[in-house]
C-alpha cells in the first residue's frame, strides 16, 4: 500500500472485535462514538468517557490494518455522522467558549474576552446572543485568515473531511439520530448495540440558555453563511434520510457519500 494512502486510511478509527471504521469529525458525536469504539474493542467502557480523546494514540486505525482506501469504499460499515451546523457551533460555543471545556482548549475564549469584549458571565439570553454574534464574527474571519489563532478541528467545516468522505465513499449519518442510524448501520454486526448504546456518554454541552433563545434569525443567517458547504452537507444528508423507513432501514440502505453527491 502507498504510503499516501496511510495518511487517508490512519484517520479510520475502528476495531479488531468488528468491522467499523469511523472518521472522526470534532463537535460530531466522535465522543459518543469513540465510547463505543473502545467499548467494543476492550468489552469495558472507558473509565472516564468525557476523556476518552485523551488515549486516541490507543485506538486501532484502518491503515494498521492493512485496509487501502479502495479497501474501504468496498466495505459496509464505514462511516462518519454530520451535523446541523447551526447545532454545532452552539456546541462549540456551550462547551469551550462558556463552559468548562475551556479550561482545558485552545486560548479561544480568553481572545474573544480580552480582544472583542465576549461576556464570561453572560447570563441572559440576550447576553448569550451577544456573545455567539461575537464568536461567529471572529470564526468568519478566522477561516479566512487564522486571525489571533491556527484554524481548530472543533471550528473548522465538517466539509474540511470532504475528501476524506469522497475517496473512501463513507456512509453518511445524522448527528440528530445517531442512535436509530447507527443501529441500522451496523445492528447486523452487533446485535446488542441498542442495550450498548444506552450505556455511551454523549458529552452533550450544558446549556446555559436554551439555542432557541439564544440563536436569533440573524445569528443563524451568519452562522449559514460562514458555514455554507456545511449546510449543503447536512441538508443533502437529511433530505436522503427522509426518504428511509429509518425504523426499518437495513446496512445496505444507510446512504454513502457517493448516492448524496455523485462523483462529489
Amino acid at each position: 500500500m502507498a504510503s499516501d494512502d496511510l495518511n487517508f486510511t490512519n484517520r479510520m478509527f475502528t476495531t479488531n472485535t468488528v468491522p467499523l471504521r469511523y472518521l472522526v469529525i470534532p463537535k460530531c458525536g466522535c465522543t459518543f462514538i469513540k465510547n463505543l469504539l473502545w467499548r467494543l474493542e476492550h468489552g469495558d467502557n472507558y473509565a472516564n468517557q468525557l476523556r476518552v480523546h485523551d488515549s486516541d494514540e490507543d485506538f486501532l486505525r484502518a491503515g494498521q490494518l492493512g485496509l487501502t482506501s479502495d479497501d474501504i469504499r468496498r466495505e459496509i460499515h464505514a462511516f462518519t455522522v454530520v451535523r446541523n451546523p447551526v447545532d454545532r457551533f452552539y456546541s462549540l460555543y456551550t462547551d469551550k467558549v462558556v463552559g468548562k471545556g475551556y479550561l482545558k482548549y485552545v486560548p479561544l475564549r480568553a481572545t474573544l474576552a480580552e480582544k472583542y469584549g465576549l461576556n464570561t458571565n453572560a447570563v441572559t439570553a440576550d447576553e448569550h446572543s451577544a456573545n455567539c454574534d461575537i464568536l461567529i464574527d471572529w470564526l468568519t474571519r478566522n477561516l479566512e485568515d487564522e486571525v489571533d489563532l491556527p484554524k481548530e478541528a472543533h471550528w473548522t467545516p465538517q466539509t474540511y473531511r470532504w475528501n476524506l468522505m469522497r475517496r473512501m465513499d463513507l456512509k453518511l449519518l445524522l448527528l440528530s439520530d445517531l442512535n436509530t442510524q447507527i443501529t441500522a448501520l451496523a445492528g447486523d454486526i452487533i446485535p446488542i448495540l441498542p442495550n450498548l448504546l444506552q450505556e455511551l456518554e454523549s458529552n452533550k454541552s450544558k446549556k446555559p440558555v436554551s439555542k432557541g433563545d439564544v440563536i436569533t434569525r440573524e445569528l443563524r443567517k451568519k452562522i449559514n453563511k460562514a458555514y455554507g458547504s456545511d449546510r449543503k452537507l447536512f441538508q443533502k444528508t437529511r433530505d436522503a434520510w427522509s426518504k428511509l423507513d429509518v425504523e426499518a432501514t437495513k446496512n445496505a440502505q444507510v446512504p454513502r457519500f457517493s448516492a448524496i453527491f455523485g462523483d462529489g
